[in-house]
């Protein structure tokens, strides 16, 4: 599944793609996703103008005037695609495609579509700021690389608990946007077992865990996600990140620590945790 420096990679791309954009038509040849998509959507958007595209956690926001949002989640295959000047056509799981052109060039065309094969994405409409769009990001914790999410709020939030810390860092209550690559990642680089319990750990460990988490955001951000599966910049590039993985999908692999120990891969809340056992405590 995407996570956060994946929808960033291609709400970035998408911006920069689309951002002052018309909207010219709404094509949906399927609304029956994950969140049944509006009927509205193939009429309210039309002639509208983007504004900006930005991410919330694991979500893409796409804002329009008169305060219309679509948000999309790319659940565990998504993608967006776009397509300059020559369309081809609209492939099997384009769901929903929207054409676009530029106020003062009628003749500019873009498209791009919201392609999902596994269907567990939506892509839908929401009047700004209405209940039920404020309702998709009420419960979201802080996001890891804001200015409110502090070493502070993290220990009291993680030592109250007597949950593990994969599951804690995975609860998008606590922190929003993480997911099991990077939570594997940043464990392994903080020195933490994903075993250990929330409760247990000190003020030293929650602040090296804080930065690690940063760091290893940014960094896959820089390089553009981890491509794994399903994961594309909107150019149609894969990310680059997969290059750097210190733990996740390297089980039996020597441990790049030098400490002679194998990756292990093992079951923990349904979910393959990733971790050295003799560097992480």
């Amino acid at each position: 599944m995407p996570e956060l420096p994946e929808v960033e990679t291609v709400t970035t791309g998408l911006n920069f793609a689309i951002k002052n954009l018309i909207v010219k038509k709404v094509h949906v040849n399927r609304y029956d996703l994950r969140i049944k998509v509006s009927n509205e959507i193939t009429s309210v958007l039309n002639n509208l103008k983007v504004i900006a595209v930005k991410r919330r956690a694991k979500f893409g926001i796409i804002h329009f005037e008169n305060e219309y949002s679509v948000v999309f989640h790319l659940g565990m295959s998504g993608r967006i695609v776009i397509d300059r000047e020559t369309f081809t056509p609209l492939q099997k799981h384009d769901h929903i495609a929207i054409e676009l052109c530029k106020k003062n060039n009628k003749n500019y065309k873009l498209r791009f579509s919201f392609r999902d094969p596994r269907r567990f994405g939506f892509f839908n409409i929401y009047k700004t700021h209405s209940i039920n769009y404020n309702n998709l990001f009420k419960a979201l914790g802080p996001e890891p690389l804001a200015d409110n999410f502090s070493i502070d709020n993290l220990f009291n939030k993680i030592t109250k608990s007597h949950s593990n810390i994969k599951s804690l860092l995975l609860n998008q209550n606590i922190i929003s946007g993480l997911g099991n690559i990077y939570v594997c990642e940043a464990l392994f680089l903080a020195g933490i077992s994903p075993r250990t319990k929330g409760y247990s750990l000190s003020l030293k460990q929650i602040e090296s865990l804080y930065y690690k988490i940063k760091a290893v955001l940014l960094k896959a951000i820089k390089e553009g996600g981890t491509s794994i599966q399903d994961h594309k910049k909107v150019s149609g590039e894969i990310g680059y990140f997969q290059n750097y993985l210190s733990v996740y999908n390297r089980e039996k692999e020597k441990c790049y620590n030098n400490c002679k120990e194998q990756i292990i891969r093992f079951k923990q809340n349904g979910r393959s945790t990733y971790y050295c056992p003799k560097c992480q405590k």
